[in-house]
């Protein structure tokens, strides 16, 4: 499946290069629980890494259809960097839950504080619904007929509509949407604006999940 994995320390202005989308192949995370007999008691999944990681999700959320154990990436085998023999994709929440150089998968009845939850970051990780500019940069000059576009991700809830403003926000005009890769992908959106006059222009968007 297609998924969108994005950091919590992504900036959108300037826009940051912290998200992306893959194709990622791999086992169900539910089936694995599945055959290992989860307990009634169960609340938290904790992933154990081979760097010492190790972050905890809700049993509901590995138990969500799009949650797998991938081992390949773009049809190829998991490189290094991005986690190889296997690694998390959990849609619906950011990349530090995503964990990577899985060693160990472990079952516990309470709620788990991983590494950065220890050190006070959110142990939810929702991701919030974001779009982004990346055309054209700040700053650019122009000439007749531009294409405002960028991408807009709201997790596993997915993108209604996205609106482009190029008065700082007094006005709103809807992009057209390209359909996304799957229900946990980003998706690619686009207005075609022609200036009216002269001038310096602020152009703003925001996206509904």
């Amino acid at each position: 499946q297609y998924a969108t994995l994005e950091c919590v320390s992504n900036t959108i202005n300037p826009p940051g290069g912290l998200i992306s989308n893959a194709k990622w192949t791999g086992v169900p995370l539910a089936e694995s629980l599945n055959e290992a007999a989860v307990s009634p008691d169960a609340k938290y999944v904790v992933f154990h890494c081979a760097d010492g990681y190790s972050v905890g999700i809700p049993l509901d959320r590995a138990t969500h259809p799009g949650a797998m154990l991938a081992y390949k990436m773009n049809d190829e085998l998991l490189p290094r960097e991005h986690g190889f023999p296997l690694r998390a994709i959990v849609p619906g929440i950011y990349g530090m839950m995503n964990a990577k150089w899985i060693k160990e998968i472990e079952v516990v009845d309470y709620v788990y504080l991983g590494y950065w939850q220890k050190r006070g970051w959110s142990n939810d990780a929702k991701i919030k619904t974001t779009s982004i500019i990346y055309c054209p940069p700040e700053a650019a000059e122009i000439n007749g007929p531009t294409p405002v576009a960028g991408i807009a991700f709201a997790g596993d809830r997915g993108t209604s509509k996205v609106e482009v403003s190029v008065d700082g926000g007094n006005t709103w005009n809807e992009a057209v949407l390209k359909k996304p890769t799957s229900p946990y992908s980003w998706v690619l959106w686009v207005y075609d604006w022609t200036p009216t006059s002269k001038g310096t222009y602020r152009i703003s968007v925001r996206a509904y999940d």
